[in-house]
C-alpha cells in the first residue's frame, strides 16, 4: 500500500518513491538521472530589471513540502470532488479521470472508444501494461527532463497523471475531462499528463486544477503536459488553473507536431499565489499548425510569469498567439512570448499578440514580444500593450447613466471577449465568464449585489461577439470596448 512520504527532497526519496510504486528499472534510472539534472542545474533568477517571479520561486522552501501525499482507499471525498464523480455533466464526456493529491481515484471511458482501442488511464498503469509507448514519449521530445530544473524536479517526483492515447483514425467527438483535486496542506503534486494521437486522429480534452487548502498552509503543483500531433491529426488541449491562492504553481506544456498536424492550446489562469508557465509549439511536420489561446485575471499580490515560444523548424508551419489578461490590486504579471523561425521554415505564418489591461495603479504588467528569424519567406509579426482602463471609454458609457464600476465591468467584458469567443468548447466559455464576474465582484465589494443579474446573464447565454455585454446598453458599448 503507498503511503505519505517523509518531507523534504532527495535520491533516497527518489528510489522510496520508486520502490513504493513498484516501477520497472528503467523509470527508476530516469528518475535518478532527472534528479542529477536537478542537482546540478543552476536556479533561474531571471533578467535584471524584471518583476521577480522567478527570484519569489528561488526562496521557495521545496524542503519543507512532502514529495509524495497518495489518495486512500475509502476516504472521505470532498462535496466538490463527488460532484464531479457524479453529476450531471458526467454523461456529456467521452471520458473522466480525476487524481485526488498524488493519486487517480476514478477514470471512465465511453465501450464505444475502448472498443476503438482508446486508451485512457493513469500514468502509473500505463508505465506497467504500455512500456513501450511511455519510454517513447516520456519526457523526451516533447519536454526533456533537461529543459529547466523544475522539470527535472517534476521527471524526478512525478506522482501521477493521465495517459491518453488515440488510435489511427479515431474521432473523438465529444471531450474528456481530467481534473487535479489539491487537499493535502504543505505537500507537493507531480501530476504529468501525456496525451498521444495518432495519424488522421482527433480529440478535446479538457484539464480542470482546483484546490481546497487551508489558506495558513502552502502546497505546490508542479505539473507538465506533452501533447504529440502525428501527421494529420488535430487536438484540442484546454487547461483550466483555478487553484487557491496559496498554491504554488509550475507548469510546463508542449506539443510535437507531425506533418499538417494542428494543436490548439487553451490556457485561463486564474488562481494560485504564484504562476510560472512555459507553453511551447514544436512545429517540426510540414503543414502543421499551432493555436494558443491564453487569458489571466489576477488579484490581490497573485505573481504571473508567462512565456510562450512557437518554434517552426518544417515548411509550411502556421502558429497564432493571442493572450489577454486583466490585473487588479498589487498583482504582477511577466509574459515572454517568443517566435522562432529556423532556417528551413521557408512559407512560415506566425502572429503574436499580448494584452494587459490593469485596474489598480499598484498593478503591473510587463509584456514582451520577440522575433528570431533564420529564413527568408516568412510572414511573421508580435504586438504587445498594456495600461489602465481609458477614462475616454468610462465617461463614455458613464454620461449614458452607467455607475462607474458596471462602465468598467462592461469594459472588461468586451476585452476578453475576442478571446473566449476562440475557445472551442462551449462549457469551458461559460465557466469562464462566471469566473471573470466572480473576481470582479470581488473586486467591487461594495458593489456585490448589483453585480448578481449580470453575472447570471452572461454565464448562461454564449453570445456572439455583436452582443457580447449582456444588458441594454451592450450592442452599442460593446463596439467601443472590443478591442
Amino acid at each position: 500500500m503507498l503511503s505519505a512520504m517523509a518531507t523534504g527532497f532527495s535520491r533516497g526519496a527518489v528510489e522510496e518513491l520508486s520502490r513504493q510504486k513498484g516501477e520497472p528499472a528503467w523509470m527508476l534510472q530516469k528518475r535518478l538521472h532527472a534528479w542529477e539534472v536537478y542537482e546540478t542545474t543552476p536556479t533561474p533568477l531571471g533578467r535584471r530589471g524584471d518583476l521577480g517571479t522567478l527570484r519569489a520561486i528561488s526562496n521557495f522552501k521545496f524542503q519543507q513540502l512532502t514529495p509524495f501525499v497518495p489518495a486512500y482507499k475509502g476516504e472521505k471525498l470532498s462535496a466538490a470532488i463527488e460532484e464531479s464523480l457524479h453529476g450531471s455533466l458526467v454523461n456529456a464526456q467521452a471520458g473522466l479521470i480525476v487524481q485526488h493529491n498524488g493519486s487517480v481515484i476514478h477514470t471512465q471511458l465511453r465501450e464505444e472508444l475502448e472498443q476503438q482501442g482508446v486508451i485512457l488511464t493513469d500514468l502509473d498503469t500505463a508505465v506497467r501494461e504500455y512500456p513501450e509507448l511511455v519510454q517513447k514519449y516520456f519526457m523526451t521530445e516533447c519536454v526533456p527532463v533537461e529543459s529547466n530544473k523544475y522539470t527535472a524536479l517534476h521527471a524526478a517526483f512525478w506522482s501521477s497523471g493521465f495517459f491518453l492515447y488515440v488510435p489511427k483514425s479515431v474521432e473523438i467527438e465529444n471531450p474528456i475531462l481530467a481534473q487535479v483535486w489539491i487537499d493535502a496542506a504543505m505537500a507537493a503534486t507531480f501530476s504529468h499528463t501525456l496525451v498521444v494521437a495518432d495519424e488522421m486522429s482527433s480529440v478535446r480534452f479538457v484539464e480542470e486544477y482546483t484546490s481546497d487548502v487551508a489558506q495558513e498552509h502552502l502546497a505546490l503543483l508542479d505539473d507538465v503536459v506533452e501533447v504529440y500531433a502525428q501527421p494529420e491529426s488535430r487536438v484540442e488541449f484546454s487547461n483550466l488553473q483555478d487553484l487557491g491562492q496559496n498554491i504554488w504553481n509550475i507548469t510546463n506544456k508542449n506539443a510535437v507536431y507531425g506533418k499538417d498536424g494542428s494543436v490548439t492550446f487553451v490556457i485561463a489562469n486564474l488562481g494560485s499565489k504564484l504562476t510560472h508557465e512555459t507553453i511551447g509549439a514544436s512545429l517540426r511536420g510540414n503543414g502543421s499548425a499551432g493555436e494558443l489561446v491564453g487569458i489571466f485575471f489576477t488579484d490581490n499580490d497573485q505573481r504571473y510569469a508567462i512565456n510562450t515560444l512557437s518554434d517552426h523548424a518544417a515548411l509550411s508551419t502556421n502558429a497564432e498567439t493571442l493572450v489577454k489578461g486583466v490585473l487588479t490590486d498589487e498583482s504582477r504579471v511577466e509574459f515572454d512570448g517568443m517566435i522562432r523561425v529556423r532556417s528551413k521554415a521557408q512559407q512560415t505564418a506566425s502572429f503574436l499578440s499580448a494584452h494587459g489591461l490593469l485596474l489598480s495603479k499598484k498593478a503591473r504588467a510587463e509584456l514582451i514580444p520577440g522575433l528570431e528569424i533564420a529564413a527568408n519567406e516568412v510572414s511573421a509579426s508580435h504586438g504587445a500593450t498594456s495600461g489602465q482602463i481609458d477614462e475616454e471609454q468610462l465617461f463614455y458609457l458613464m454620461v449614458r447613466g452607467i455607475p462607474r464600476q458596471e462602465a468598467e465591468r462592461i469594459i472588461v467584458q468586451g476585452f476578453f471577449e475576442p478571446v473566449l469567443q476562440r475557445i472551442p468548447l462551449e462549457n469551458l466559455r461559460i465557466r469562464l465568464r462566471r469566473s471573470i464576474v466572480r473576481r470582479m465582484r470581488g473586486a467591487y465589494q461594495a458593489e456585490a449585489d448589483t453585480w448578481v443579474d449580470a453575472q447570471e446573464r452572461w454565464e448562461i447565454e454564449d453570445v456572439d461577439e455583436s452582443a457580447i455585454s449582456l444588458d441594454e446598453h451592450s450592442e452599442e458599448e460593446i463596439k467601443l470596448t472590443e478591442y
